[in-house]
């Protein structure tokens, strides 16, 4: 009886199946530009390393008192993440659920409380949201869910279509999908799953059983069984090609950013 190969391991599991130290080794022996982490602070020499390559270093704040450790470690940047974004909430100071505070609240708070510059990220999904973010003393933004519905992206058709076809108009936090808060379109599978009494693993397993059940979702066309991240602009996602995308960021934010700075010097020279 013939036995059969063992499957190689996709990417993405050998990657988990990594401790945060050996990942970040990864990273520094490839010399990257820039290392962007979430869910805590890394290893004090895993910093040290990156700063002696080069490498800038962008941490994820739920909080601005987490924004203040991510600067007291040495990181270079720090990025406000607010309840808006869809995908994982990257606490780690303090519960998750106890850490839920929208962009534009969280952008000006953790601008007075830290020296180091902030990108803003949750809810941004076209120009609008850029110049409001760089109003509120944000240096950069971070864009997510708009991203993910562009054909280049890697979500699977289904996913991508949710978004475009304004099927993400409606989205919650579940800890269902991974064991860990996230957010995600509001589903018949969200929905079973936030019912309480609903038995959630802990993270990771939570998330392999997920995974488990995505394939026949998939195969069957059913992405109302599907774990889908969007965040709560995801009807602003008007764009399926990344180069249109862009190019509606880049002038539609220009435009704002210019007009803005136009109007406040006029209204110095009316007061003066």
């Amino acid at each position: 009886m013939s036995r059969k190969s063992p499957q190689p391991a996709s990417a993405e599991r050998r990657l988990a199946e990594l401790g945060i130290e050996d990942q970040a080794r990864v990273l520094l022996d490839a010399n990257v530009p820039a290392f962007s982490f979430i869910f805590g602070i890394p290893p004090k020499e895993i910093l040290d390393e990156a700063r002696k390559k080069g490498i800038v270093t962008l941490g994820t704040a739920t909080t601005p008192d987490e924004a203040i450790a991510l600067e007291q470690a040495g990181v270079d940047v720090v990025v406000v993440s607010g309840f808006e974004a869809g995908g994982h909430r990257g606490s780690f100071l303090r519960p998750a659920q106890d850490s839920l505070t929208g962009t534009f609240s969280l952008v000006p708070q953790t601008v007075d409380a830290v020296n180091v510059p902030v990108v803003a990220a949750g809810g941004i999904a076209d120009a609008r949201g850029i110049a409001a973010a760089f109003a509120l003393g944000a240096e950069g933004v971070q864009m997510g869910t708009v991203f993910l519905a562009c054909e280049e992206s890697g979500a699977h058709p289904l996913h991508r279509e949710a978004i475009v076809s304004g099927g993400a108009g409606q989205t919650a936090l579940t800890q269902a999908f991974t064991g860990r808060l996230a957010r995600g379109i509001d589903n018949e599978l969200l929905q079973m799953l936030n019912k309480p009494g609903t038995e959630i693993l802990p993270y990771p397993l939570q998330r392999v059983l997920m995974r488990s059940l995505a394939l026949p979702a998939q195969k069957s066309g059913r992405p109302d069984l599907l774990a889908l991240w969007a965040g709560q602009s995801a009807n602003l996602a008007h764009y399926p090609r990344i180069p249109e995308l862009m190019q509606s960021l880049v002038d539609g934010a220009a435009k704002r950013l210019n007009r803005a700075e136009r109007g406040i010097l006029i209204n110095i020279k009316s007061s003066a």
